[in-house]
Order: structure tokens, then sequence, then C-alpha cells
């Protein structure tokens, strides 16, 4: 049976995808047994923690395992109640795990494929010394443009019923997929001042969604 706030996540969920709120979420991922609330969260951040870690240099084959790790981490930490939204949003102190989790695998297998190739003096392993050339501020701008992607992403799914398909397929092929307005509408027979409409209505859709989801960040 699901928790006090999985019913509540559930029952808002079930009015309209403009009642979902972060802060519901999180509450309700809690419950590992909310696998609607769960489904969303892998939904949102799996991707970008994947998409974060293969930017820094992540190789394919550890990319799952960090996902993995980083997500029952915040898992762990959200149903302890680690995370202290008065400290800060979410998503920047998932930042912190993500960074550090990533910095140790890139380590971990730098030391693994370097260590017959890097001299050690007195014991000191000399990788380890070697500075890292990404920058805090760096890792934070991949961050935040995976946090607006994966964003974009949960928004379209969202609003796809709402705004109808000539509006949705015409902004993704014209907004997201870069075609050219005459081509998209072409495609969707449909005029090419009707591109630009349906791009707009489908833009607002998605920022009110975005301000909704993010109201109490």
């Amino acid at each position: 049976m699901a928790s006090p706030a999985g019913q509540c996540y559930n029952a808002r969920h079930r009015m309209g995808s403009a009642q979902t709120t972060q802060t519901n979420l999180l509450s309700a991922v809690k419950d590992s047994q909310n696998r609607e609330a769960w489904g969303q969260f892998y939904r949102i951040y799996a991707p970008m923690l994947r998409n974060f870690g293969r930017r820094l240099g992540v190789s394919e084959v550890d990319l799952d395992d960090l996902t993995q790790e980083v997500l029952m981490i915040a898992h762990r930490s959200l149903r302890d109640h680690v995370y202290d939204p008065a400290k800060g949003r979410f998503r920047m102190w998932l930042f912190g795990i993500a960074r550090r989790q990533a910095l140790a695998v890139l380590r971990a297998r730098g030391r693994r494929t370097r260590v017959q190739h890097v001299p050690q003096a007195d014991g000191v392993d000399l990788l380890a010394q070697i500075e890292d050339p990404r920058t805090d501020q760096t890792m934070q701008e991949i961050w935040q443009q995976e946090w607006r992607y994966a964003l974009l992403d949960e928004a379209l799914r969202q609003i796809r019923p709402d705004v109808g398909e000539n509006e949705y397929h015409a902004f993704v092929l014209y907004a997201v997929d870069r075609k050219p307005v005459q081509a998209v509408a072409d495609q969707l027979g449909i005029s090419p001042s009707s591109v630009y409409v349906y791009k707009a209505r489908v833009l607002g859709a998605i920022q009110k969604w975005v301000e909704q989801f993010e109201e109490a960040g």
C-alpha cells in the first residue's frame, strides 16, 4: 500500500500534469512501492545522469553503474531525510553526488588503465597528483544544460495529451529537430504560419508546466 505521500502524489498526478510539482515527486518517491512516482523520477534523472557522466568522459561500460549508484544514493537520502530543501535546490544537491561519483569512477579507471605506464616514486601514486582538468564551473554548466534538456523531455511528455498531435509534432520537428518551417508544413499538411502558431502554443504549455513543476524548488 502506498504511503500518504504516495497517495497524495497519485491523486494530484491523476488531476493533470500541471498539478505535478517536484516537491510532490520528491516526497512521493520516498515510498519505494510508489511505482508511478519512481518511474517519473527515473525518467527525468537517469538520462540526465548518463549524459552528465558521458560528457565528463565516463566510459559507456561504466555509465549504467554510475547512474544506478547515484539514483540509489539519492533515494536513500530522500527516504532518510538527508536532503534538506531549506539548504538549496534538489538538482544542485544531486549535482554534488553525481560529481563526486563520476570523478571517483574516472580516477578508478585511470588508475586501472595507466598503472603500468605511470612510474611510482617511493610508493606515491603520481596519478593522484595530477590535477583533474574538469573545473567545478564547467561541470556545473554541463549539469545545468542537462537539467534543461531533462525538463524539456519530461514537459513534452506531460503536455502532449493536452496540446494536440499536430501542435506537438510541429513543435518537435521545427524546434527540436530543427527542420525548415516549409518542410514541417509540407510533412504535416499545414501552412507555414501554422507551424509558428503551434510552436508558440506548445512553448507556452512547456513553460507553464516547468514553472508548476519547479514552483517550490
